[in-house]
């Protein structure tokens, strides 16, 4: 496939496929895009180029940032996703979505040792390895 047919270019593929073709030479850790990789160097560094103007809080990334705002110091009706079963308001997609698998009891996160489900992939996580010990 060639770069030009991919709206991103090849890097956004990657994250599609989960293929990570860089790697951090500190830590080992790997990565499908150059970005990321250069936003975690500067974990090791303590570089956090981005100052919330209304806290002390600082960050990686301006999109951090951001979401960090809408979170912590906006007003309700700043943040763009409102859930649609109790009008409350959220700074992302992906935080609305989280949350309204509490309306729907969804647990899409399964245990594929046991019979047990997740609304959340952190929780699958924690009883992976506090049960099976992975």
């Amino acid at each position: 496939m060639r770069d030009s047919l991919l709206p991103n270019g090849p890097e956004h593929l990657n994250t599609h496929l989960n293929e990570k073709h860089y790697k951090c030479l500190k830590c080992g850790k790997r990565f499908g895009r150059q970005f990321s990789l250069s936003c975690h160097l500067k974990t090791h560094d303590g570089i956090r180029d981005f100052k919330c103007s209304k806290c002390d809080r600082t960050f990686l990334t301006a999109s951090e940032l951001k979401v960090h705002y809408l979170r912590k110091h906006s007003e309700p009706n700043e943040r763009c996703y409102e859930c649609i079963f109790c009008a409350k308001t959220f700074a992302t997609g992906a935080e609305m979505e989280r949350h309204m698998r509490s309306h729907l009891r969804e647990k899409p996160f399964s245990c594929n040792l046991c019979d047990n489900s997740y609304s959340e992939n952190c929780d699958l996580k924690i009883h992976l390895s506090r049960v099976h010990g992975i």
